[in-house]
């Protein structure tokens, strides 16, 4: 008789996955370091999720995961929170906290390199940036923009934070980086303005 995976605990060992990958990088991703690091067997760790490949696939996943639960209690606490509000609390969390850079350097990491190098399947590194211009695309089309005009906007603030997130982790130069943050929302919230004359 097979037994059935404890859920919760593959949920843990994910979101352990998750920082590891988020500390380390994902070119230096392999089972037998990942499992020293996590204190398992590679046994343990297969057992639970699967193989590299499928480890990786369901870490990017998760950490999708954990960035949509802290959006959404971002909204639930304030729903008529701007879109440039969100980018700008996206920036100040990032800036928080060395793990929460890495979470976020892990996603741009992801879409960057080559499905051979990472493993990673194409709509995983699709999601890293895809997932969020089409929820920045969503809310400006909710803020009155025509879908167009909103797929563009968003297509050029999601190229913009991306930008200088990469900017960001290469210098640390945080005070320039976030004037050009502000400069880059000014146009975003006059576009909405614009959209509602």
């Amino acid at each position: 008789m097979t037994r059935t995976p404890d859920l919760e605990a593959k949920a843990r060992l994910l979101d352990r996955v998750v920082d590891h990958l988020a500390a380390h990088g994902l070119p230096n991703f392999a089972l037998r370091p990942l499992s020293r690091a996590l204190g398992c067997s590679t046994t343990a760790l297969v057992y639970h999720l699967g193989s590299r490949e499928e480890i990786l696939n369901a870490a990017f996943r998760r950490a999708a995961e954990q960035q949509v639960t802290i959006r959404e209690k971002w909204l639930a606490s304030e729903p008529e929170m701007s879109q440039s509000d969100l980018l700008r609390k996206w920036w100040r969390w990032m800036n928080a906290s060395p793990k929460h850079l890495a979470l976020m350097r892990l996603g741009i990491e992801a879409a960057a390199l080559e499905a051979t190098t990472s493993g990673l399947e194409a709509d995983v590194r699709a999601d890293q940036i895809g997932q969020w211009r089409l929820n920045i695309e969503r809310r400006l089309v909710a803020h009155g923009l025509p879908p167009e005009r909103a797929r563009t906007e968003a297509t050029l603030a999601k190229a913009m934070y991306t930008g200088l997130v990469l900017d960001l982790i290469a210098t640390g130069d945080r005070r320039r980086l976030t004037k050009a943050l502000e400069e880059a929302l000014g146009r975003l919230d006059r576009a909405i303005a614009e959209s509602r004359r």
